[in-house]
């Protein structure tokens, strides 16, 4: 529990997209660039895998069914806390470091990570002089970032990476996970065409006009949403992109004061 007693304004930023897309990349070259923040992993809400549907053909736990891929009253629970509070609980237990992955993509412009570090400070200084409250950033990565509501409506920055299936199908096959359980999990063979492509898809529809997730323009439904094509857009072109509106949404918030 933090001893500081300044008031503080939680400003959460939501970056989603299908598996492989490049969420978590992208999130930590965020956290680099904002002052005061951290990333809370969807990741860190999954179920017990005995708790998840297992497909009654082939008999793998359906890891991507939206409905029960996470726990979604936990995750909710725990953002509202953190929104509340400012800060990570001590307790708190992350298992971003289960996955082997690629190491982070690098950003081509290397002063680019320290001037946007410079402008978030000043700008939390400026809000702290203004308001008597402290500016935290907290950027919240995950694959079904957008499927439940209560947790879409705790975002105040919503951005959304979609990436072709193919490519995504390439990178998720190159992974391999290890489970809080202690596991080494590979998905087997038939799960992208029976879990995770399907899940993603199904999970997605509401986000995209007539339901095409893969080529559609978003529907409006999760307002304010930014819809970026990874493959389009180098990473140091993505990060700019993010932090502008980031910086400049929270510019413009008045005192919502939370005591920590």
């Amino acid at each position: 529990m933090s001893t500081d007693t300044t008031p503080t304004r939680v400003i959460t930023i939501g970056i989603g997209g299908a598996t492989c897309s490049g969420k978590t990349n992208l999130a930590k070259h965020l956290q680099n660039c904002l002052h005061n923040s951290f990333i809370i992993h969807q990741d860190d809400f999954l179920p017990p895998t005995e708790m998840l549907p297992v497909d009654p053909d082939f008999g793998f736990p359906h890891c991507d069914d939206a409905p029960s891929a996470i726990d979604w009253d936990r995750m909710t629970s725990f953002l509202s806390d953190v929104k509340r509070t400012g800060f990570l609980p001590s307790n708190h237990q992350s298992y971003a470091n289960l996955l082997e992955s690629p190491e982070v993509v690098p950003i081509d412009d290397h002063k680019l990570i320290p001037e946007w570090k410079t402008q978030s400070k000043n700008l939390a200084l400026q809000h702290l002089e203004k308001y008597g409250e402290k500016l935290v950033w907290v950027l919240v990565d995950g694959f079904l970032l957008y499927w439940d509501e209560r947790l879409v409506s705790s975002l105040d920055v919503r951005f959304f990476l979609r990436v072709p299936e193919d490519l995504a199908r390439a990178r998720r096959e190159a992974r391999v996970y290890h489970t809080p359980e202690g596991y080494i999990w590979h998905d087997p063979p038939q799960y992208w065409e029976r879990a995770a492509w399907p899940g993603y898809i199904q999970a997605h529809k509401h986000m995209f006009e007539d339901g095409d997730v893969t080529n559609g323009q978003l529907s409006g439904k999760v307002e304010e949403l930014v819809l970026i094509e990874s493959t389009e857009v180098v990473m140091t072109d993505m990060v700019k992109r993010v932090m502008e509106k980031v910086l400049n949404v929270s510019a413009g918030v008045g005192s919502k004061r939370c005591m920590n």
